[in-house]
């Protein structure tokens, strides 16, 4: 896993060396000499119309993407399932004025009516929006055990060649390339005898820290030892696994990370709830004070998943991380402004980062 993730970032910082600043959008209708195909995260063939002029982005991961390589001039329709508070400012503050498709693009009807050019789907998706659309429909999904950064690279290569916007794209990947060398260029070579055991604790879900992934990508990059990347058999939860008190306490984290709840389009209409796990809560479980994270007080707010990987907060989370787990490798590393910059990038507006992190009350440790 360390091996492929080094010679896999290093490779990626070596081949793109576009700019990275703004990116402009590319003009909507832009006609291609002939017309090309390209071979989708399901393995067909797929020829891409020569001019693009409407999209519909079913799935909240593949939009983020798409407003980041400038193409919300032709967007015609997105989910509005998890708009994260950050996203709302995507292509000019108006991202949410698009129509909205349903969760997962479940409004086939008005998805039709749009009449796109291009779908945007996921595997299990691609049949049905072919019967019922005259689009063309693109894989984008991959299956879950395909590295996370691989998975951005390889997603942001499929919409920008099918949307004609490569250069955009190459731009993107050179962005985070640049961004994540500084840290993962040092962990990925750490034995793992100096990396942290971290526990993350799901609670959106389940009101408790029971919880849990196997596979959760920043820990790893970041430095860490995700304590249940083995637990493949537990029981299903609704998101994740299951897994109890006994688990945490054999493992003995020495950090635990809580998932926080954030006010979102999609959820309870948007209103705000009380957040269903606490560090104070942790803190003071009496079954779980001989735990290191609890003695040491390492517990920590984070984010997750949200319409699978938010890439943005994904970014910024290895770094957030890697400042927690390495203090003394990472001093020049301020989480704050790198991510104020990460989300710009994204969204074009300053300090979404910072209030990100009040909302969620992140460490401020910089």
């Amino acid at each position: 896993m360390t091996r492929y993730l080094l010679c896999f970032f290093l490779v990626t910082v070596a081949l793109f060396t576009a700019g990275c600043g703004n990116i402009k959008p590319e003009q909507p209708g832009t006609k291609v000499a002939n017309t090309d195909t390209l071979i989708d995260a399901s393995g067909k063939a797929v020829t891409i119309p020569a001019v693009v002029n409407r999209v519909v982005s079913p799935f909240t991961m593949y939009t983020r993407l798409i407003v980041a390589m400038g193409g919300c001039d032709k967007l015609a329709g997105v989910s509005h399932s998890c708009v994260l508070p950050e996203e709302e400012q995507g292509c000019n503050g108006s991202l949410l004025n698009l129509p909205d498709v349903g969760d997962f693009g479940s409004n086939t009807e008005l998805i039709a009516s749009l009449t796109p050019d291009l779908i945007f789907a996921s595997q299990p998706d691609v049949a049905s929006f072919t019967a019922k659309t005259k689009a063309t429909v693109i894989a984008v999904s991959f299956p879950s055990d395909v590295p996370m950064l691989d998975m951005f690279n390889r997603q942001i290569d499929l919409i920008g060649k099918a949307m004609h916007l490569k250069e955009n794209a190459d731009s993107l990947k050179q962005f985070i390339a640049d961004v994540l060398h500084p840290v993962i260029s040092v962990t990925t070579t750490l034995p793992d005898s100096v990396k942290p055991r971290v526990y993350f604790a799901w609670t959106s879900w389940t009101g408790d820290i029971l919880n849990t992934v196997s596979e959760f990508d920043p820990i790893e990059l970041a430095g860490g030892i995700n304590v249940a990347r083995d637990a493949k058999n537990f029981a299903k939860g609704q998101r994740g696994i299951l897994v109890s008190r006994e688990h945490i306490l054999k493992w003995n984290p020495d950090f635990i990370f809580i998932s926080r709840f954030q006010q979102q389009k999609w959820h309870k209409k948007g209103q705000t709830q009380a957040l269903p796990v606490t560090i104070s809560d942790v803190q003071n479980d009496p079954l779980m004070q001989s735990v290191s994270a609890v003695k040491n007080r390492r517990i920590y707010y984070t984010t997750a998943f949200c319409n699978w990987w938010p890439q943005q907060r994904a970014l910024v989370q290895i770094l957030y991380m890697a400042k927690l787990f390495h203090p003394d490798l990472f001093r020049n590393v301020d989480v704050e402004q790198d991510g104020n910059r990460i989300f710009k990038r994204f969204y074009g507006v300053d300090s979404l980062y910072s209030k990100m992190a009040r909302d969620l009350e992140l460490s401020s440790d910089r």
